[in-house]
Formats: structure tokens, sequence, C-alpha cells
């Protein structure tokens, strides 16, 4: 098992359409899997986490927000970063498991912070955002693949493109188009993909409580809870 660190950096977001977004309720319903996946020697084109020529098919996609504690009220946990930036973490996760959860063996990590305003007191409406609702809110937290029992940290160089996200009301499940291609960032030998276009479910409360500042949490140790807003 490789040990893997977060990388910090602004993100560039290039939208190839108009990206969506709406209000987040909770849903805890669950989507169906996708269909029969592709025959011998066939290659994936979408909805794909690959490491060099392995693909793995997703499932499941997921979204969720580090707190500080058990269970779906627990506090959103903030972090401050270098610079004294106050930062809310959420996670879109895509897995191959059986069900929405626990995480399955591969996954994609795809860490995205927000600015905190710390002027508007905690529990009151606007203190944390969702990525990329609001004009330069939104940092890169960085991007990890497990797959066959090995994490893989994306490098510097990583590409990140949304085109598109809506968030999950309480009637009916988000969506969410991005691709992510890179190379591990201690061997630039290994190529990195992850390939989503579909639902994806939230929101969620992941329990980071035990976490010493800002680091991944590993998908077999994630608590999962739904969560129904922000505040």
């Amino acid at each position: 098992m490789k040990k893997v660190f977060l990388s910090l950096a602004t993100i560039a977001f290039v939208a190839a359409g108009s990206l969506t977004v709406t209000s987040c309720g909770g849903d805890d319903s669950v989507a169906p899997g996708p269909g029969p996946g592709p025959g011998p020697g066939e290659e994936l084109t979408e909805n794909f986490i690959q490491v060099n020529n392995d693909q793995e098919e997703i499932a499941f996609s997921l979204y969720a927000v580090h707190v500080d504690g058990a269970g779906q009220d627990a506090p959103i946990k903030e972090y401050t970063l270098e610079d004294g930036t106050v930062v809310a973490a959420f996670e879109f996760i895509s897995h191959n498991g059986s069900a929405i959860t626990p995480i399955g063996a591969t996954s994609t990590w795809s860490t995205l912070l927000t600015k905190v305003d710390t002027s508007i007191p905690v529990g009151t409406t606007g203190r944390y955002v969702f990525p990329f609702t609001t004009e330069g809110s939104t940092l890169l937290g960085g991007f990890t693949t497990t797959m066959n029992d090995t994490d893989y940290s994306y490098g510097a160089s990583a590409e990140f493109d949304v085109t598109e996200l809506t968030y999950a009301t309480e009637s009916a499940a988000g969506s969410m188009t991005y691709t992510l291609s890179g190379t591990d960032a201690d061997d630039t030998s290994i190529t990195l993909k992850t390939n989503l276009k579909g639902a994806i479910e939230g929101m969620y409360s992941l329990n980071a409580s035990a976490a010493k500042g800002l680091q991944r949490i590993s998908p077999k140790d994630a608590k999962l809870t739904v969560r129904k807003s922000l505040n």
C-alpha cells in the first residue's frame, strides 16, 4: 500500500457546456446499478476507472461533506490551509460496489474544497457552499484511485474537466459528467483515468473526526450517513 498525500492548488475549471446546479437535499434512495458490462476484450468508453490497461466499470457515485463526528447532523469540519484560508471539504466518489455504500474495492475520490464565509455564524445559511456554486470559492484538494488493493495519487499535471453537475434534491438523484486523467504522483509510468457520466447520490456526511488535518480517508474506513443540508 502506498502512502498518499493530498496536494492543494487552485482548481482550473473548464466547462465544455453549461454547468447546471440545483439546490441540494437529502436523498436516501438507492439508484440502480449499470446494466450488463462489456464483453471480454471490449473497452469501456464512459463510466469507468482505469489504471494503465486495467478497467473497472463504475456502478455508483455519491458526494459527501467532511463532518466532525457521527450521524447525519454532525457539524461540518472546517480546515485552515497554510495561507489561513478556512475551507470545508467535499468528496465526489465513484466506485464499483454492489450498493451505494459501502465503497467498493475500486474507487476514485475527487476532493474539492470550498471557502468558508467566516463572517456568517455556524448553523446559519451561507457559511458553507457547494463546489462550483459560487465564483472563486472552489479549490482542488486532490484525486486518488484505489484498485487491486493499491492506492494511487494523481500528480500535479492531472486534468479534471467537469461538463455537467446537478446536485440531488429530495425527490431525485443528481447527475455529473466529468473526465479525469493523469499519471501517478510517485510513478509517472502509471497512467490513471476516470470517466463519469450518470447519476450521483447525495448528500452524505463523511465522518472525519479521527483525521488530523486535511488528509485522505481510507475507503475501508469511510463512515457515510445521509445528510439533509449544509446548515
